[in-house]
């Protein structure tokens, strides 16, 4: 089945990230989760999530983390929570019921607060950068209802995973459909970073060797 896209980026400009606006949502890296995903994805999303993870800490750019029922899925993967635990502050995951992560107030209220800093300085709103697992469901949700509350959306397709692969397809056309922008990984960060040269550029370079 094929989904015709009836949405398109709002404006050209919700394709610039802007670091001063930007959040990264880490979602549902967890132990149960991960170990459930095909290898075809599940290594190099994994990998992609720490990039972006890095590259958090080396932009200096916020980032909220959920786990999905984490008393039956376990917590974060060791490695994502290794990266984690270099951030500062250290980001403590917020732990969910519900698929769609605004269903929780403490992720409405970690978006909020991004939301005062970015309107004080561009009066742009928010774009939320999301990776994880599953992308038909807890992101494809928290994507769908992120833009019904008129933010801007980006989600790293290659930093994410689903059990199984042909959800991957119909997710990206339902993302696109609800007006998600799909990108990558090294995208995200060099257009974050958007000059060469400098400290910054030789720490994000090394992340995507």
């Amino acid at each position: 089945m094929t989904i015709t896209p009836n949405k398109i980026s709002k404006h050209p400009m919700d394709l610039k990230l802007n670091r001063d606006n930007t959040l990264f949502v880490v979602m549902d890296v967890q132990e149960r989760l991960v170990d459930a995903m095909p290898d075809e994805c599940r290594s190099v999303a994994v990998d992609n999530v720490i990039r972006l993870v890095q590259g958090a800490r080396i932009l200096n750019l916020p980032l909220v983390v959920t786990e999905q029922y984490p008393q039956g899925l376990g917590s974060t993967i060791n490695s994502v929570a290794q990266a984690l635990r270099e951030l500062d502050p250290v980001p403590t995951p917020i732990a969910k019921l519900e698929f769609d992560g605004c269903s929780d107030d403490r992720f409405l209220a970690s978006i909020a607060e991004r939301s005062r800093v970015s309107a004080g300085e561009t009066g742009s709103p928010v774009t939320v950068v999301l990776f994880g697992m599953e992308v038909h469901v807890c992101i494809y949700q928290t994507a769908r209802s992120l833009l019904e509350r008129g933010h801007v959306v980006h989600v790293v397709m290659d930093a994410t995973c689903c059990r199984r692969l042909e959800n991957r397809g119909v997710a990206e056309q339902l993302l696109a459909r609800a007006g998600a922008i799909t990108t990558s990984t090294e995208t995200v960060l060099f257009d974050l970073l958007a000059r060469g040269g400098g400290a910054e550029f030789k720490a994000i370079s090394n992340l995507v060797r």
